[in-house]
């Protein structure tokens, strides 16, 4: 069990998660590709939303669905049609993940506190929250958009550090993004860049 747990010493009392690409699956790509478009197109789409600084201003919140889709809009006017289809079905980017259900619940039986802490536009909860029935089992946590701040600002780490009384040398903080790991770890908190094989490792599968 200690070897499982290796990462997780003795002195952990919570466990802060990142949503994507380390509880739910996060991919653009394949969805892109199904909508049939050529390789041309799909690069610019990718450019104009996906890859483009106006995601994360979806993620720090403060504006609504339709004013994120706008923005989209504006970086390549021409392609407006393809961009609108694009948005209307981009809960197609989540999924959920064959480990998280049971990873959550090892590590509640074993009596840690669990937290989220995810860069997230309110659009894109909406559309993707029946896949976070696990959130159930947590103690709480943040989305970003909810506070207007994202990883790796410090400001957000301290929001949930507050919130949850959570001690920061007694928690560690698994994102898929070193920069977001190493925030937290300026702050005290042990942050570990997941990969899907420490759940399998964890729980033996």
């Amino acid at each position: 069990m200690k070897e499982k747990l290796a990462f997780i010493d003795e002195h952990t009392e919570a466990v802060i998660f990142d949503l994507g690409n380390v509880l739910l699956g996060y991919d653009w790509r394949p969805y892109l590709a199904s909508l049939g478009y050529d390789d041309r197109t799909n690069e610019i789409l990718a450019e104009a939303i996906f890859l483009n600084e106006d995601w994360e201003r979806g993620d720090r919140g403060g504006i609504t669905s339709q004013e994120w889709e706008q923005l989209f809009v504006e970086n390549a006017p021409d392609y407006e049609k393809q961009i609108r289809r694009v948005y209307s079905g981009i809960e197609q980017t989540i999924y959920p993940l064959p480990y998280t259900e049971r990873l959550v619940r090892f590590l509640k039986m074993r009596g840690l506190k669990l937290y989220y802490l995810s860069n997230y536009s309110e659009h894109l909860y909406k559309k993707t929250r029946q896949h976070m029935g696990f959130l159930e089992e947590f103690d709480g946590g943040l989305f970003s958009y909810e506070v207007l701040s994202i990883k790796p600002e410090e400001k957000i780490y301290r929001l949930l550090l507050d919130k949850y009384s959570i001690v920061p040398e007694k928690a560690i903080f698994f994102d898929d993004r070193q920069v977001n790991t190493e925030a937290a770890s300026r702050l005290g908190i042990k942050g570990v860049v997941f990969e899907p094989d420490m759940a399998y490792h964890i729980l033996d599968i």
